[in-house]
Order: C-alpha cells, then sequence, then structure tokens
C-alpha cells in the first residue's frame, strides 16, 4: 500500500479494478485480485463475491500464510499466487489473476505472446508456467513467482495469466494491454504472419510509454464504463 493512500481508498481501488476487468471480460466469476497492505499482508476479494459486482465488505486481509486478518469469509484457493509473489517482490503492490481469453488461447497451442501493439510492447517476453493446474498450495506458488522472476506478467498454459505492478492502476493497465495485444495477435494470426516488433521498437515504446499518465488514462477509459 502506498504510504499517502487510506486503506479505505486502497480496498475500493481494488475493488474498481476487479469490477472493470470483469466487465472487460479479463476476470471471469473466479478471477480475483490484490493489493499490498504492508509487508505481511495484502487485501483480496473473497472467493464467493460477484466480481461484476464487488464491494468492499468482499475484500478480506490475508497474512502471507493464507491466515485471515480481516474479514471472515473465505478467500480464493490461489491466494498462493499473491502470498508467494509478495513474499520475493517488494516492488509489487498489486497482483491480479485474470483468465483472459485471447491471451489463453495462444497458451493452448504453445504460440508466444508477441508484442503487435504498442501498449503490449510494454510487457515484454510474457514467460509461461508450464502446467495447467490450481495454484493452490505454496509450492505452486512459489512456482509461478519463480516464472515471473522480475518481469510484469506471467501466462499459465491453458489457464490464465497473473500481472503485477508497483500499483493498483499500473497492474489493472498492464492486465489489460495483455488481453488487447493477445486479441490483436490472434486475429491477425487467422490472415497471415503478423508483424511482431523488434527488439528496438518495443524498447522504444517502454521507454515512452510507461508512464503513471498513460496508466491513469487507460484507467479512467474503463472507469468511465462502470
Amino acid at each position: 500500500m502506498k504510504p499517502d493512500a487510506s486503506a479505505a481508498d486502497v480496498r475500493q481501488q481494488l475493488v474498481d479494478a476487479i469490477r472493470m476487468l470483469a466487465r472487460a471480460d479479463i476476470v471471469d466469476h473466479s478471477g480475483h485480485g490484490s493489493a499490498r497492505r504492508d509487508g505481511d499482508s495484502f487485501y483480496i476479494n473473497s472467493a464467493a463475491s460477484a466480481r461484476r459486482t464487488l464491494t468492499t465488505d468482499d475484500i478480506v486481509t490475508l497474512d502471507l500464510d493464507g491466515n485471515l486478518v480481516e474479514g471472515s469469509a473465505r478467500p480464493p484457493f490461489e491466494f498462493h499466487i499473491h502470498s508467494e509473489i509478495y513474499r520475493v517482490r517488494p516492488d509489487v503492490h498489486a497482483v491480479m489473476h485474470t483468465h483472459p481469453r485471447w491471451s489463453t488461447f495462444l497458451t493452448m497451442v504453445g504460440a508466444p505472446y508477441s508484442a503487435v501493439y504498442a501498449q503490449g510492447a510494454l510487457l515484454g517476453a510474457i514467460p509461461v508456467l508450464d502446467s495447467p493446474l490450481s495454484v493452490n498450495t505454496r509450492p505452486i506458488g512459489e512456482r509461478v513467482a519463480a516464472t515471473l522472476g522480475a518481469g510484469p506478467a506471467v501466462l499459465l498454459k491453458s489457464h490464465g495469466a497473473v500481472i503485477v505492478g508497483s500499483d493498483i492502476v499500473e497492474c489493472f493497465a498492464l492486465a489489460a494491454y495483455l488481453e488487447e495485444n493477445a486479441y490483436r495477435q490472434y486475429m491477425a494470426m487467422q490472415i497471415g504472419k503478423p508483424y511482431v516488433f523488434s527488439d528496438a521498437e518495443q524498447q522504444a515504446f517502454r521507454e515512452r510509454l510507461w508512464t503513471p499518465t498513460l496508466f491513469r488514462k487507460t484507467w479512467d477509459h474503463y472507469r468511465s464504463k462502470l
């Protein structure tokens, strides 16, 4: 949690992010998002909550071992995704586990995510965890965190994606860019071989576009549809 943000503000922003991703069909009925509370705990939506109509009452607080700190509702079984990333990435303050259609299609056939769209280049080469299984134990959560490494995202084969950010707005925007890029890549593949940005072009996009201003504009665009 950023030091200038109240707990109530962070919880509301997390709710907004999950609702927007749900309405964009990036988070489904079992996706989840979290925000770091402090070095030892994080906020996350409860397992039974309706993602499209989420409220702050649906947010619980867990420690890194999955114990409830605040709230009484059961957290998602895959909370290990979040806890294990927070353990090893002090720079990460938000995590989204999404079940996006287009990027999951790519992992189903072994097609690598390729930058074909300017904002999509911000994610770089996204690694893939070669398992479709639920991340419902600490060892599998550790595998997700290790596969993610220092990057902003990891794809889970035939399962979904995990995106991280320095704050909720950044994390949300990257989740949206990942799926938009995958959609454009998939659709171009139906016609022919898509043009993939060169390493130099991708670097140029990252240097120019990785800004809080762009992330906020993306957030505001989706926020206007709530």
